[in-house]
Parts: C-alpha cells; structure tokens; sequence
C-alpha cells in the first residue's frame, strides 16, 4: 500500500513539473508571437484595444469610453477589441449587449490575439498596466484613464510595496494622454510614481469618463424604476477590500461583514433597502438569500449607474466616495476599525477633515441613514471633483482619437537638467552597499535629477530595503527579463551559458537587450546610466545596449573575480570595459585589472568611495543589538563583557565567502593565541556561502573558545568601538570601506599588501602585510610592539575630492 501512495505521489509530483514546464513554454511562445509582431507589423489606424482590469472587468472609464465609440457614427470605420480573462468573457459579452456596444470583439487576456493586437493597434486604452512584455512602438496613442482617485497611499508612497511599483509606472510614463479629475490626484500621481522630469505625455485634466453619470439624475430615477426599488429608500454599502487573498484574513472579514449585515437586515425596515457590492473574495462567500433588506448589486449595471439612482453611499476608505460626492448626495463613512486600518496603510487626507459623518457600529449608522444630509461639501468637490463633468467620454475621444485639441494639455515639470539613472543592485547588507549609500548622501542632487533602479524581484524577501534610499531620489523598479523570441533564446544562451561569441550571436543578444532598455525605460530621457554595482551579466548587458552614456563601477579587482569565481562572465565584463561611455574603479590600485580587461585607457576614471563618517560615529555611540537574523557563537551579555575586558580584541567584518581571507586570518590568530593564550578574534560577517565552513573549521582550532564568530549584525559598529586593532585578510579586494570605518572609530588597522586597500593604506600611513598565515600573525606583534599607528584620515576633505572625481563622469572624455 505504501509502495502505491508513494508512486501516486510521484506521478502526481512528476504531473505537477509537467505543468509548469508546459506554461512556462507557452508563454515564451506568446511572447515570440508578440515580439514577431512587433517587428514585423505595420500599425493599423483603425483599431482600438481597450483594457479594463487586465481583462478583469469592464466598467467604469473604459465602459464609458467604449460607449462613445461604439454609439458615435463619427468613429463607425474603427474597430473596437477588449480583453478578458477567459472566466470573465460571458460576463463582459452580457455588458457589451446591455450597453448597446457594437462593432467590438472580445480577445483573451494574453492571449495570441491579444498579443498581436498590442503590437498592431495605434489606440490602446487602459486603466491599469500592460502585459511586462509590452514594448510600445513608434506611432502608438496610449491612454491612461486609471481606476479612482488615491485616498490610500500608492507606488513610492507605500513602503513595504514600492518596490514592485515598476509596471503601473512603466504604464504611465508611456502613455500620451494620463486622464485626471482634479489637480489633488495629478499631484499625488506624479509624486507617488516619480514622474517628474521623466513624463513627456500629456495630463489631460477631463474629469473622468464614468463620473459624467452623476450629472444625469435621470437616469438614475429611470433605473431605479425598471428595478422595481422607486418605492423605497436606497442605500448602497462599498466598504474596502481588508484582507490578503488566499490567507485567514480573508475569512475573518466574511465573518466581520456577514455580522454587520445582519445586524442591519434587522433593523432596516420594509421600506428601506440596502445594496451591497464586496470584493469578489468576500462576496461569493455571503448568501443574500438569509436578508430581507438587503441585497447585491444587480447583476449586469456597471457600479456607478446603480450609484446614480441611490440615496445615500455607505462607505469607510474606499475612493469611491470622491466620485460619488458629485452627486450631492449624502455620505456615511462606517469605519469601525478605524485606527486598526490607519495604523496598517497609510492615507494622503485624514479622514477627519472630509464633511462626512463617520460613524463606529450599526446602530450609529442606521441612525446617521435616517437623517437628512446635514453637512456642506462645496469645498469637498470643488478640491476633488474639480473637473468632472457632462459628455467627459465625447470629449476624450475627440481629443484622442480624432485629434482634435478640445482639452488643454499639461505636462509634468521637466527642469531642464539631466536625467541620470543608477542601477543599484540588492541593497544586500555589504560595503558596495555602504559605498552607493554613501555616495547618495553627498552629491550634490540639485545638479541633476537622480532616479535609482533594481529588478523588483531581488527586493521580495526584504521589501523595505528600498527605505535605504535618500527621498530626494526617485526609484525606477523593473519587472525583469520577459519575452525573447526562438533565435534571441538561443543566442542569449550560448553567449552566457556556453561562452560563444561572434557576429550572428551579438545580433540577437543585443536585439534583446536594446529592446528590453527601451520596454523599461525607454519612454524617458536618461542622460548617463550608471550600473553602480558593477555585477550581473544580464544588467551589464542591458546597459550596454543603453541609447545613453553609459558607465560602470569597478569595485573589484576582476580579473582575480574571473579566475577564482563562477558567477562572472568574461565576455560581458571585457566588452563592458571596452566599450562604455565611462569605466570607474574605486580605487587607483585596480586601475591596472580594469585595464587589462578592456584595453581602453580613453574610458578610465577613478572616482574613490565616500566615507559617511559623522554616520559611523553616530552608530558606535548606540547599543549593541542582536537582530532577528542574527546568529553568534557567544550570546549578546557574553559579547559585552568580553568587550569589556583588559584583553585584546581583533576585529574583521566582511561577508563569508574566499576572498575575505576568513581562514587565513584563523590561522595566524591561533598561532597568536598558542603563544601568547590571550586575546579575542571576532569575526562579524552577513551573506556568504562559507559561514558554515568558517564556523566548523574555527571550532577545530586550538583558540576556539577565544573566536567569536558574528552574522548578520545591521549595526556593528558599537563592537568595533570597542575593539583594539581592525584586520583585514582579504586575498582581493575593492578598497574596503571598513578600513575607512575603523579608522574613523580610532582603531589602528592592519591590511594585506594586495590591489584595492594598499594604496589607500600606504597614503594614509596604515600597516600592510602580506596576504599569508605568517604575514597576518606578523602584523597581530607588530601591534603588540606598538607599531601599528592609527591613521586619522580628514575625511571631510576625502569626501570633497571624492565628489570632485564623481563630476568628472558627466563631462566629455
């Protein structure tokens, strides 16, 4: 029996792998069919594609809109698509035959037709984003209603979601027309997604195209009696989505929500009716048959024709109270977990300054309904309604697709200087980290208009890393890599994986990439493009194809990187070398590796890393922590009286992996600590694939119980204070800015005489020693005898000169 369910498993298992193998090679084959298309078409004039949702839905602006083009004669030679997730088609054919709209067809989200329709459409209408492969051709007309004006926080605003912002950015910064009803959500759309200085389409402040209803009463009252409701009072309850899809919360909000209606149904009375539209996870979990009072939404109308006929709008944090104030209606906000809500995401506007009666339980709220409106909200619309209007729908579409200027169109402030991009990386906790940290802090950011970017997926495990940046600077994240056809696959393969390289291979590796610049930031203007990190073939590539000048950062010496190290591929650094608009070491020792790898002394530079000094004394001055993640060999009270002790402490901080010099530093310290039997070594360490390694072979020595081995620290500074000599063992290196660290703590330091440290060693009269067992344990006497000096750097001055040589990357060679 065991042997069967453990084969069933298997199979099972093995069905599952299938699966995904099977949906993964259709989607690359859809994106091979779009990018043959994007190649290969020509765009048709006539076509209109219109998005709602992503094929979610079809309401609101794009409702509206397709409304105009289909029942206006002037538009009758176009041809209207909309896309729809495959379980939502029934839904949307039933609203295109309520609303009369003809000459439409119906294409699968992401699907083949889809796809060819993004690549040969001249008109494409969304509210939301594009499928990540989207590239946007020449001639393209995009616009971009969106879906509500923000009362909650978006894109850059929301700190533990700014990070995966990059696709809806993308979406507008491409898009010609941004469609708005007030100058409140122009602003915070601009803010929230960094668009300043990057859009160069135009904001069309309209009104929005579903809010035109609302000035038809009428229609509302004629509704209401084909609905069978004119005899009674009609309220309509809209609360926010609180839960997270497919976890418990969402069962605690059903059960939150079916306890409220209830209490309602009872004390509502004949005469009175209550309408309920939820998120779709809350409402096919509530049966409306256990109500007498209360039901939901009709099936078919779009939301805001059944707003129009009702009396009064229940809402709490949902933005649908700014588009329903124009009908001058009365507002309840029933915000029963009001601070809970608040604490958790952030809003632009308190609630406690909107005119709207807020209440906390049902009995407070069937009170509020049964009042008249009783509150002055003029000023409320003037601010948030500011441009909605009749006939919005008729004048977009003249003004989009009939070129007719019928709106004045604004821009989003350009200030006239450059626009420099910075890829930055992970963020992981390391010294190119602390470098790229460091440089942001003292640029001088008025020259230029900075914009920081990453591939959203390197920020998912710790989302709030983007909190690490300056706010002055604006953040570019990018869904990835998506989308290659046949030949680029199998091109990109053999350069990377295989190693080849000639003519035919570069082509299509180069296709790729450029088209992948241009998917992800080609909509804007980026004067230099700076791959900071200086790592990752993929990114160095794209950066490559840049249309920019583009530089690179050099914070290793590469050549001994591409002999003892896997993950580094020689072509890409050697043409990266050769061929950028700038190539930057960090220091003048890795000059002559950086050199030997790109031939060109023309695109040379070096530019030494800021020290963030004043910031490194202001954090020796704070506890000691242990974090969640960290791990150590001694517990935090035991760290702390060692500190404390008359015996030396030796001190090295560097992530665990060969270069580092871990075990060669071990070896000497145990030499030391056989002789002398006194003295701590401690080793502070975050990443790195050798911690175990380095933890097992420290417990075979005979010091052992003298090695203190620490990782993961976000704050090691106020151990280092407390150390007598700093070490640093690595057999290669960058510069390494703990040295700067050290000193600036007043520690004397000791390094091995290898390219990146040494010359900043040498200028600054530190120690130097040879990178070997005997060489480190050479230094440790040498410091006994007092002859290991600290080396007190000015660096207020190292910094100005710093920034001296970064200014230089933005002149003519």
């Amino acid at each position: 029996m065991i042997i069967y369910i453990g084969y069933f498993i298997k199979e099972w298992k093995s069905m599952k792998k299938l699966k995904r193998i099977l949906k993964k090679v259709k989607s690359m084959l859809r994106s091979a069919w779009y990018i043959h298309y994007y190649y290969s078409s020509d765009l048709d004039g006539n076509t209109i594609l219109l998005d709602s949702k992503n094929g979610k839905d079809l309401g609101g602006n794009i409702l509206r809109l397709a409304q105009e083009l289909s029942g206006n004669s002037v538009y009758s030679d176009y041809k209207l698509y909309f896309s729809s997730n495959k379980d939502r088609k029934r839904q949307l054919k039933n609203t295109l035959e309520l609303y009369n709209i003809t000459n439409a067809k119906i294409v699968k989200e992401a699907g083949y037709r889809h796809y060819k329709l993004l690549a040969r459409a001249k008109y494409l209408i969304t509210d939301t984003s594009f499928p990540m492969e989207f590239v946007k051709k020449e001639g393209q007309i995009i616009t971009n209603t969106w879906h509500g004006t923000p009362l909650k926080k978006m894109g850059k605003d929301v700190d533990n979601q700014a990070y995966s912002m990059g696709n809806v950015q993308k979406s507008l910064l491409l898009s010609d027309y941004l469609l708005y009803p007030s100058d409140y959500m122009r602003n915070i759309m601009i803010k929230a997604y960094c668009m300043d200085n990057l859009y160069k389409g135009k904001i069309l402040c309209s009104g929005y195209p579903r809010n035109s209803v609302f000035f038809y009463p009428e229609e509302g009252v004629l509704l209401r009696a084909k609905l069978n409701m004119a005899d009674k009072k009609v309220f309509v309850y809209m609360p926010t989505w609180r839960g997270v899809v497919g976890k418990v919360e969402t069962e605690v909000q059903v059960l939150e929500v079916q306890n409220y209606l209830l209490q309602m149904d009872e004390m509502l009375s004949d005469d009175e009716l209550l309408l309920v539209r939820l998120h779709p996870f809350v409402a096919k979990a509530i049966d409306y048959n256990k109500f007498q009072h209360i039901c939901a939404f009709p099936d078919g109308y779009d939301p805001y024709d059944i707003l129009n006929m009702v009396d009064c709008l229940i809402t709490d944090y949902s933005s649908v109270f700014f588009d329903f104030s124009n009908t001058g209606k009365k507002i309840v906000l029933f915000v029963y977990d009001k601070e809970q809500y608040l604490d958790d995401r952030g809003i632009y506007v308190q609630l406690d300054s909107f005119p709207f009666p807020q209440v906390q339980n049902v009995s407070e709220l069937v009170k509020e309904l049964r009042k008249p409106k009783n509150y002055d909200d003029t000023e409320f619309r003037k601010k948030y309604c500011q441009y909605d209007r009749k006939n919005v729908a008729q004048i977009v579409c003249k003004h989009i697709i009939l070129n007719e200027k019928v709106l004045e169109e604004e821009t989003v402030i350009d200030n006239g200087k450059d626009n420099v991009l910075i890829y930055c990386g992970v963020l992981a906790k390391n010294g190119l980290t602390t470098a790229f940290l460091n440089l942001l802090e003292n640029i001088d950011h008025t020259k230029r208009n900075y914009f920081v970017t990453f591939v959203k997926s390197s920020y998912r495990k710790d989302p709030l890393q983007v909190k690490l940046l300056p706010s002055w600077v604006g953040i570019v994240p990018i869904t990835g890599f998506f989308g290659r056809t046949p030949l680029e696959v199998l091109a990109t393969v053999l350069y990377f994986r295989k190693k080849k390289k000639n003519r035919w291979i570069m082509k299509y590796v180069d296709r790729y990439y450029s088209r992948e610049f241009k998917k992800n930031y080609g909509e804007s203007d980026y004067t230099f493009v700076i791959h900071y990190s200086g790592y990752g073939e993929k990114t160095l590539t794209l950066f490559q194809n840049a249309p920019d000048r583009n530089i690179v950062f050099v914070h290793n010496d590469m050549v001994k990187e591409l002999e003892l190290k896997t993950n580094q591929h020689e072509h890409t650094v050697k043409r990266a070398y050769a061929e950028y608009f700038k190539v930057v070491p960090v220091t003048t020792d890795i000059y002559e590796p950086t050199f030997e790898l790109g031939n060109n002394s023309n695109n040379i530079c070096i530019v030494n890393n800021c020290h963030d000094y004043q910031g490194i004394i202001r954090k020796s001055n704070e506890k000691i922590i242990f974090d969640e993640r960290t791990i150590s060999t001694v517990s935090k009270a035991e760290l702390e009286i060692i500190l404390d002790n008359s015996e030396k402490k030796f001190i090295t901080i560097g992530r665990f992996s060969f270069e580092k010099g871990h075990q060669m530093l071990l070896n000497a310290f145990d030499k030391y600590y056989e002789i002398y039997k006194e003295g701590y070594l401690i080793i502070i360490g975050g990443y790195g694939q050798l911690y175990d390694e380095t933890l097992q072979y420290a417990q075979n020595l005979k010091s052992k119980n003298h090695i203190i081995i620490i990782r993961f620290m976000s704050n090691p500074m106020p151990v280092l204070k407390k150390c007598d000599l700093f070490i640093l063992s690595s057999l290669y290196e960058g510069l390494g800015l703990v040295i700067l660290e050290a000193d600036t703590l007043g520690l004397p330091v000791i390094s091995t005489d290898i390219p990146g440290p040494r010359g900043f060693v040498k200028e600054y009269g530190g120690y130097l020693v040879p990178p070997s067992v005997e060489g480190i344990y050479n230094g440790l006497i040498a410091f006994d005898r007092g002859e290991v000096p600290v080396m007190n750097v000015d660096y207020k001055r190292y910094n100005e000169h710093a920034i001296e040589q970064f200014e230089t990357l933005f002149e003519e060679n």
